[in-house]
């Protein structure tokens, strides 16, 4: 679809030849990505100015990612609630103790996930934090 180089540290350039159609659906894409990236058309090529990493930007990057996380935990407590409401549904079809111990199950995934999320989280801020320290 495009042909990426990077020209220095400071410089991506996107060929987009190939598919100058979808040169307006790029442009949309980078604007809207949060990157702080202000590209520049030429034709068929889009020049990306990689700007400099400040300090407040990594913080709101950890806020961000923190922010981030949050919502993936509401997501996955949302997404146990539904179905150990669906479990609990099936307890005249069931014994006492499947349900409890599907809803276990369900209770254990769900906090397996959340503590890789969490993990993903302190990774993702140490590496953004660790150059300001």
């Amino acid at each position: 679809m495009a042909q990426v180089v990077r020209k220095n540290p400071t410089l991506v350039v996107i060929n987009m030849s190939s598919l100058p159609t979808a040169i307006p659906s790029v442009l949309e894409a980078i604007n809207n990505s949060g990157m702080n990236i202000n590209p520049q058309q030429d034709g068929t090529t889009l020049y990306l100015p990689i700007p400099q990493v400040t300090r407040e930007h990594r913080e709101t990057l950890a806020r961000n990612a923190k922010n981030l996380f949050q919502k993936t935990k509401q997501d996955l407590r949302d997404i146990q609630t539904k179905y150990v409401k669906s479990v609990n549904e099936k307890r005249d079809t069931c014994s006492e103790d499947l349900v409890f111990s599907v809803q276990e199950h369900i209770t254990a995934v769900t906090d397996d996930y959340i503590s890789q999320a969490e993990t993903m989280l302190k990774k993702k801020q140490d590496e953004l934090l660790s150059d300001l320290k």
